[in-house]
C-alpha cells in the first residue's frame, strides 16, 4: 500500500473540515446585476440577495447547549441586500500550489456561470468585512468561495 504524501494528506483533512465548516457570511444571490472577475478577486454587484450572518454572543461557556461556534454562543440573521456589492478574495490557501487552489478555480468558473446569467449556489464568506447602511447590507468583502448549485 502507498502512503500519500503529508502535503496531499494534509489538504484532504483541510478540505473535509472545511467542506463542513460554516461560514461566517453564506449570501444567497438572488438578482444579480453585474460579475467581473480577475485572477485573485471576484465581484458581484446585486440589486438583490439575502445573506445569513453569525455573530458571537459571549465568550467560551462549556454549560451553554443552544447554537454555539467553537463552543461560544452565536446569534444568526437573516439581512436582505438591495443594490450591494459583494467582494470575494482569495485567500493564501487557495493560491497556486495552495491545498484550496481547486476551490478557488471552480469559484471562477461559478463567476463566469453567474456572468452567462445561470444560477448559482451561494457565496460562503470567512471572516469578512460587512457594511451595513439602513438596516441593509450594503457590501460585504473578504476571504470567501462562489459554490456552484447543488444537484
Amino acid at each position: 500500500m502507498k502512503l500519500l504524501p503529508a502535503s496531499v494528506l494534509a489538504a484532504l483533512v483541510f478540505l473535509t473540515a472545511s467542506a463542513r465548516a460554516a461560514s461566517d457570511a453564506d449570501v444567497t444571490l438572488l438578482k444579480v446585476k453585474k460579475v467581473v472577475i480577475e485572477e485573485s478577486v471576484i465581484t458581484i454587484v446585486v440589486t438583490e440577495a439575502k445573506t445569513r450572518i453569525t455573530l458571537v454572543r459571549e465568550a467560551y461557556d462549556p454549560k451553554y447547549s443552544g447554537d454555539n461556534w467553537h463552543g461560544m454562543p452565536v446569534t444568526r440573521v437573516q439581512v436582505i441586500s438591495n443594490n450591494a456589492t459583494f467582494t470575494i478574495k482569495r485567500g493564501e490557501e487557495a493560491e497556486p500550489g495552495g491545498p484550496l487552489e481547486n476551490v478557488w478555480q471552480r469559484s471562477l468558473k461559478t463567476a463566469k456561470d453567474l456572468q452567462d446569467g445561470k444560477e448559482v449556489g451561494r457565496i460562503g464568506f470567512y471572516a469578512p468585512d460587512i457594511v451595513i447602511k439602513e438596516n441593509m447590507i450594503d457590501s460585504i468583502t473578504g476571504f470567501g468561495y462562489l459554490y456552484p448549485k447543488g444537484k
